[in-house]
C-alpha cells in the first residue's frame, strides 16, 4: 500500500472515530426528530431518536419522558412486551426519584398480569410496587389488580354488569 493510501485511510478512520462519538442535534432535536418520525409511523425510527436523546443527554429533562414514551412504543406500536419492561426498567434503575419510576413499575405489573398472563411476575411486581409507594395515587389499582389476578371478567363482581350493557 503506498504512503498516500495510508494517509488517506488514517484519515478516514480518524473522522470515522470522531464522528461516532458525538450528537448530532439537541436533546430537544431527537425528541422532535422522535416525533416526527412517530407521525409518520416509522416507530423503529421514532426509537432510534430517542436512544441517542438517552445516549447523549442522560441529565435531560426529557429523559424519562423519553424512556417512557419508548415504552409505550414498544408496548403499543412494535408489540414487544419484553423490550417495553426493559425500557420501565431503565427508568426504575437510572431514575429512581423520578415521578415516573412509580408509574414504571406499576406498567410492568399491568403488562406481566393482563398481558404476558404471568401472574407470578405479576404479583411479585405489584407487591413490589405497594410496598416501595405506599401512598402512590395507583395504589388501589395495584391492590385491586392482585385481588382479581387470573379471574375472568365474569369472576369480578364489579364488571359483571358492565360486561352485560
Amino acid at each position: 500500500m503506498s504512503k498516500k493510501a495510508v494517509v488517506v485511510l488514517t484519515a478516514l478512520m480518524v473522522i470515522a472515530v470522531i464522528g461516532c462519538g458525538k450528537p448530532d442535534k439537541s436533546a430537544q432535536g431527537y425528541w422532535d426528530a422522535g416525533i416526527a418520525c412517530y407521525q409518520d409511523q416509522d416507530f423503529k425510527g421514532c426509537v432510534k431518536e430517542y436512544e441517542n436523546l438517552i445516549k447523549f443527554y442522560p441529565e435531560d429533562s426529557l429523559a424519562v419522558p423519553t424512556l417512557f414514551a419508548m415504552s409505550e412504543i414498544y408496548k403499543n406500536n412494535l408489540n414487544d412486551l419484553p423490550e417495553a419492561i426493559k425500557t420501565y426498567e431503565r427508568i426504575i434503575e437510572k431514575y429512581p426519584t423520578s415521578e415516573k419510576a412509580p408509574n414504571a413499575l406499576f406498567m410492568i405489573g399491568y403488562m406481566y398480569a393482563n398481558e404476558m398472563k404471568d401472574l407470578a411476575k405479576a404479583k411479585e411486581t405489584y407487591t413490589k410496587f405497594i410496598e416501595k409507594y405506599p401512598d402512590h395515587i395507583l395504589v388501589p389499582s395495584a391492590q385491586w389488580e392482585l385481588e382479581n389476578l387470573g379471574k375472568s371478567l365474569d369472576e369480578i363482581p364489579e364488571l359483571k354488569d358492565i360486561k352485560k350493557k
